[in-house]
């Protein structure tokens, strides 16, 4: 049997950027997983006192994110790569600098 498909794969209340390189997403996660990024956010209050639970689980997704798309290879369909060319510091990840940094 096979199972419904969802045609675009995405909930109905997300939302896109005007400018098309930001998503609005409500996402779930386990409560334990946010008190941690919260306490994360608590730890490093010194150096950003506005950082939030949030802003740490936006910055994990991303990075697990980040980490598969690398793993598969993957690269967006090109009129969303489109979206991004000529911003600064676009695609500076793939040089030999983290954040001006050589490593």
């Amino acid at each position: 049997m096979k199972a419904k498909r969802k045609k675009k794969h995405q909930r109905k209340g997300t939302r896109f950027s005007k400018d098309g390189r930001t998503v609005f997403a409500w996402l779930r996660f386990d409560r334990r997983a946010y008190e941690f990024a919260r306490w994360w956010a608590m730890q490093h209050a010194d150096a950003d006192p506005d950082g939030t639970a949030e802003d740490q689980l936006e910055g994990y997704s991303n990075t697990a994110l980040l980490a598969r798309m690398d793993d598969a290879d993957w690269e967006a369909p090109t009129e969303i790569e489109a979206l991004y060319c000529g911003l600064n510091d676009y695609d500076n990840s793939r040089g030999e600098t983290d954040d001006e940094i050589p490593f």
